[in-house]
């Protein structure tokens, strides 16, 4: 199942967002803010062309988290369309000491279940050979 916030489509989207999340992979939690430049809303107004169901849109912010808490965006293209990086206007991620907001928030993972290193074999699997964050970053 895929999960995402849904914002008002383009009359409303956020101009700034903070959020504390988890990473499995190296067993940190993490606060992270993101101010979104002027031109997003601009371009989500933008039609992206047409598909059999009508007009398409950008109006989805995708949020991607990775180890190491790097953090990228894209806006999603509601047609078959490619999706579009977002260059916030600045992003922040704090950990360990420096969290503010997130200071108080207890971790949403259970980081000593499974194996000793807190990762399954299928998990290991996944991340052999690769280095973080995944794909095309």
């Amino acid at each position: 199942m895929r999960r995402h916030a849904q914002f008002n489509k383009a009359r409303h989207p956020p101009v700034m967002m903070l959020f504390c999340w988890d990473s499995v992979i190296d067993k940190k939690t993490y606060e992270t803010r993101i101010v979104f430049p002027a031109s997003l809303r601009t371009r989500m107004l933008a039609p992206t062309g047409q598909d059999s169901y009508g007009t398409t849109w950008y109006d989805t912010l995708l949020i991607g988290l990775a180890p190491e808490g790097r953090v990228r965006v894209w806006l999603q293209n509601s047609g078959i369309g490619e999706n579009l990086p977002v260059e916030p206007q600045r992003l922040t991620t704090l950990s360990g000491e420096k969290l503010d907001a997130c200071k108080y928030v207890p971790p949403r993972i259970n980081f000593s279940y499974a194996v000793p290193d807190g990762y399954d074999r299928e998990t290991k699997e996944f991340i052999k050979g690769k280095t973080y964050p995944y794909g095309q970053w």
